[in-house]
């Protein structure tokens, strides 16, 4: 069995180590981008100084004055890059630190407010065995269960009755002469034909012998409404009752001290729910700088490595540079040679650092992937209140293999939801009264009425604030 918080925290740990192996992967990504970047710099330095050997006579020709003009700027892109993720780095690292640190703070919040709200059931059970043995709660319970059972008995009198009447009727809503004068109160008050429709009523109603009819279906009908008329009103003194024993409960609770309690529990909350709300603000904070960096680090668009890579790649792909190459491969000089075989390996460190950035960024997607299940899981535990009200999970073994499971990628933030669920168990005791009929805010029973703190199943209060 583990609390609600060590629950939440056994989430919130795997999210933060996976978005520590993300960073990781990302430092990585950066580190092969930047080197990278730098061998692509080496090798416009190695053709120009290649061409510089091929062609030392021509000092300043369109060719070398171009690629010197392409490496500047690549290295300015470079260095302004550089600059920004250096800034953005910092910006990053203080704002997971503050995330930390209002992460622990959440913490301690949530166990105040389970703390709180196992006071407030404490003080109930201390209430509810004082009162169990105070003359006016026992004279208003058996006052409200006296109620209960005449509400009861004259609404299964009422339904009888109606029941009897669904039946009885049928021979004389089948009738259509009888059901047109009855429609239309012929033989009452409300009849209003004129001479020449009461001439023919009248004929029609002697024919099908209407009066004793009516007389008799009148009785039908109104003894059920009579009968559900008195059942409303006894309903209603059941309502009445129970309103005053739920005062005599509550002045029993304030006068224990519930009302200091409650306010502590709702201090608690609220304080709870600011932590949630900075955390929230500092994760979209957080989010958008790793975008930002994102966009730095990318191979498409103009900014950041792109632009080098862009600028150092368009340099390269001019032909008089290939034709020097190639030229140069086919000469005896040993600087040639030298150049050449450094080109060579540059070509299988660049192949190899770019197989690493592919497959970390493939990992790190991959990791994001569990980490949204896992940070999926722990929005709806904070949105289902768990670590609000002092209960715990029986199945920590379960939510632990479900944990590894989403990180192995097997499982989903849906199966954690429904282990969650299955094995919550709510805290503190809710053991009512000794019996009182239909229950009432104090025992637990079946006649539903009126909420109670907790909101479930079994005893405790109906009243007493929020929780």
């Amino acid at each position: 069995m583990i609390s609600a918080f060590e629950a939440l925290n056994s989430i919130e740990r795997a999210g933060r180590g996976l978005r520590e192996d993300e960073d990781r992967l990302a430092r990585i990504v950066e580190a092969a981008a930047a080197e990278t970047a730098r061998l692509r710099t080496e090798q416009a330095g190695l053709f120009k100084s290649l061409a510089r050997i091929r062609l030392d006579a021509l000092k300043q020709n369109r060719i070398l004055g171009t690629l010197d003009e392409a490496e500047r700027k690549a290295l300015s892109i470079v260095e302004d890059q550089q600059q920004k993720l250096e800034a953005l780095s910092k910006r990053r690292e203080a704002r997971l630190s503050e995330l930390a640190k209002t992460r622990d703070e959440r913490t301690d919040r949530a166990k105040k407010v389970a703390e709180a709200a196992e006071a407030i059931t404490g003080l109930e059970e201390a209430t509810q065995k004082r009162m169990a043995e105070d003359l006016a709660w026992q004279a208003q319970a058996a006052k409200l269960s006296g109620a209960e059972a005449r509400a009861q008995a004259a609404d299964v009198k009422a339904k009888q009755s109606e029941t009897d009447r669904d039946e009885k009727s049928k021979p004389y809503l089948a009738d259509r002469l009888f059901v047109y004068l009855w429609e239309r109160g012929y033989g009452t008050s409300a009849y209003r034909g004129g001479p020449i429709a009461r001439l023919g009523d009248g004929y029609v109603a002697r024919v099908v012998q209407y009066e004793p009819a009516r007389q008799n279906y009148f009785t039908l009908t109104e003894i059920p409404k009579r009968l559900r008329e008195h059942a409303d009103r006894l309903k209603a003194e059941v309502a009445e009752e129970e309103a005053k024993l739920t005062a005599i409960e509550r002045a029993a609770l304030e006068a224990d001290g519930i009302e200091g309690r409650e306010a502590a529990h709702r201090k608690a909350e609220e304080e709870l729910e600011a932590s949630d709300r900075r955390i929230a603000g500092l994760e979209r904070e957080d989010a958008a700088l790793e975008q930002e960096r994102a966009i730095l680090l990318g191979e498409d668009g103009d900014k950041g490595l792109a632009g080098a890579l862009a600028e150092l790649a368009e340099s390269m792909q001019r032909e008089d540079l290939r034709v020097l190459l190639r030229d140069a491969l086919q000469t005896p000089t040993p600087e040639d040679e030298r150049i050449v075989r450094r080109l060579q390996s540059i070509e299988s460190e660049l192949i190899r650092h770019a197989e690493q950035a592919d497959e970390a960024r493939r990992t790190a997607l991959d990791l994001a992937r569990k980490r949204a299940e896992i940070d999926r899981s722990r929005d709806e535990f904070r949105r289902s209140g768990y670590d609000r009200q002092g209960g715990g999970f029986s199945n920590d073994k379960l939510i632990g293999d479900v944990i590894g499971g989403i990180i192995g990628g097997m499982l989903s933030s849906r199966e954690l939801g429904d282990a969650l669920r299955s094995g919550y168990r709510p805290g503190g005791s809710r053991s009512g009264f000794p019996s009182r009929p239909g229950g009432g805010i104090f025992g637990g029973g079946s006649r539903g009425g009126g909420g109670r703190i907790g909101g479930g199943s079994g005893g405790g209060f109906r009243t007493g604030g929020g929780f």
